[in-house]
């Protein structure tokens, strides 16, 4: 049977309800359950609460670990200690014929006898028999890290998880090409993986032809370095990542992984569990669209965060390895909690902002100036991607010299080492192609942060306004140049400008005070009487 862990995370929710999992249990519920049943040490190894307040306080209820719960009456009850668990009723007689039954469980530790009653929200009978079970089946209890974030796993957990992505793309075609390598080397920059391990990982990818590592032997690696709660997380966050390198190299990016259809037995995923991994996969992508603002970012991450529940998935299992896109998993977390989303933000402080800024907003909107407010966070994400990528284009020109050092000391060898000779030159050529892709990527991310700089939608009036005069009339040209007019008359800045372009626009915006907002409330009262005029 497995652990207690997996049990109680498989099954508590069957006491009743108002049943939060780990690790999507809202904070503000899981600071107030922490902070009123005192166990701040146990924070990581919460398997789940139950909150048995009227109005979802969470101060009152149960905490469940691996090892005990905790009654915020009754208090802690190691698993260990528990003697019996008892599922009773008292049926009474009134005066008038009346019979009325009393539920209630009754616990025996130490042997003293507990007993436990009118508990909001958990069915009496549920409980005992999940209790009486944990008591009875296990008797090993421990305490296990529930959420797992992959930059601290040791470097052979990050190592096997890299060379299952590597067994995919050579089982698929019988090669590493360049683009499925840049997507593991940019993986391996934000796993943090070291210079050792990138190693490892470099020799592995190298020697795949003719010594591949069966996927049941990682797999077995992969789960003896990690404890069992963490296991469904990791193997979603694998499935994932196997999906994003599958589709980098192919011309059609939906369909099934043939990997991981054959695998995802022994992997333990289902159907539906591949479907969410490639749905974020999908939804991570859309950042790099022009129309997907802060706005679109957060309600793609929701509709994520509910298929993840239908399937029964944690949500946080597609971030702890960080977004497909390039982001670390600090990068994302951190973009969704200045959102408001979970992952260690309150959404009260959210709707306090939204609050305190409702007139400034209202201004701004009206004026056009808040165009660029509705891509902060979309801008601060891709700049993170951009860190990152640059970070892996270094770690990746250090493989090459590497490569190239043990190229030219094969050489110098002659021809007794002509095999070596060859692979080495593979390699480096390999590697080149790979640092192409990621200097692309990086381009790219590059290209959409700048974007977000300049406005989608040109306010004609304003920019002719502040050029006026023959200093910036070459500023007005420079910059109409970059704008195509629609059909109904708007101006839309051309998918084609180049980055270095979009940089110099973004300077010249600022320069002339386009997003200043006297400026854009001059023009935009221009528009207003001259279409009353007209």
């Amino acid at each position: 049977m497995s652990n207690v862990n997996t049990y109680v995370r498989e099954n508590v929710k069957n006491i009743g309800e108002y049943v939060y999992l780990a690790p999507d249990i809202p904070e503000k519920k899981l600071n107030n359950a922490v902070s009123a049943m005192k166990c701040e040490d146990l924070l990581h190894s919460i398997i789940a609460i139950q909150d048995a307040t009227l109005f979802g306080k969470s101060d009152e209820g149960f905490i469940f670990t691996g090892d005990r719960f905790i009654h915020d009456k009754r208090g802690v009850f190691l698993y260990s200690e528990i003697e019996k668990v008892e599922y009773k009723e008292d049926v009474t007689v009134n005066a008038k014929g009346k019979e009325s039954i009393k539920k209630y469980v009754e616990i025996t530790k130490d042997g003293k006898v507990h007993k436990f009653s009118d508990m909001y929200g958990v069915k009496d009978q549920k409980l005992s028999d999940f209790l009486g079970q944990i008591v009875s089946d296990f008797s090993e209890f421990k305490n296990e890290k529930q959420a797992v974030d992959l930059v601290e796993m040791n470097d052979e957990f990050k190592i096997n998880y890299l060379k299952l992505i590597a067994n995919m793309t050579y089982e698929d075609d019988g090669d590493i090409d360049e683009l499925e390598l840049s997507e593991i080397l940019l993986l391996s920059t934000r796993l943090h993986l070291s210079v050792e391990a990138r190693s490892e990982v470099r020799k592995y990818i190298s020697e795949i032809e003719n010594d591949i590592e069966p996927v049941q032997n990682i797999l077995s690696s992969i789960r003896d370095l990690s404890d069992q709660s963490q296991h469904k997380s990791i193997m979603i966050s694998l499935a994932k990542d196997i999906v994003n390198t599958y589709y980098s190299s192919k011309s059609e990016t939906n369909g099934e992984v043939p990997f991981l259809l054959k695998h995802k037995d022994s992997m333990e995923l289902s159907h539906d569990d591949l479907q969410f991994a490639q749905d974020a996969v999908s939804e991570a992508f859309q950042i790099l669209n022009d129309d997907v603002d802060d706005n679109d970012i957060r309600d793609n991450a929701s509709k994520l965060a509910s298929t993840a529940a239908a399937v029964g998935a944690p949500i946080a299992a597609v971030y702890i390895s960080g977004s497909v896109v390039g982001l670390s998993a600090s990068g994302v977390t951190s973009g969704l909690a200045t959102l408001g989303l979970g992952m260690g933000m309150t959404g009260g402080l959210a709707i306090l902002g939204a609050v305190g800024f409702l007139t400034f907003t209202g201004v701004r909107k009206f004026s056009g100036v808040n165009e660029l407010d509705r891509f902060k966070v979309k801008q601060a994400m891709l700049n993170e991607a951009l860190k990152q990528t640059h970070l892996t284009i270094k770690n990746t020109i250090e493989d090459i010299n590497y490569l190239v050092e043990k190229l030219s000391e094969a050489m110098e060898t002659g021809e007794s080492n002509r095999a070596e000779v060859l692979k080495l030159k593979g390699m480096v050529a390999k590697f080149a192609g790979a640092l192409q892709k990621e200097s692309q990527k990086a381009d790219v991310f590059e290209n959409a942060a700048n974007r977000t700089k300049c406005p989608k939608i040109l306010d004609h009036q304003r920019l002719k306004n502040l050029c006026e005069g023959a200093t910036k009339s070459k500023i007005y040209d420079f910059i109409l140049e970059r704008y195509e007019e629609n059909e109904k008359g708007e101006y839309i800045l051309k998918g084609s400008v180049q980055t270095e372009m979009l940089d110099r626009m973004s300077s010249l915006f600022e320069s002339i005070g386009y997003f200043e907002m006297n400026n854009a409330l001059k023009s935009k009262l221009q528009s207003k009487v001259k279409g009353v005029l007209s």
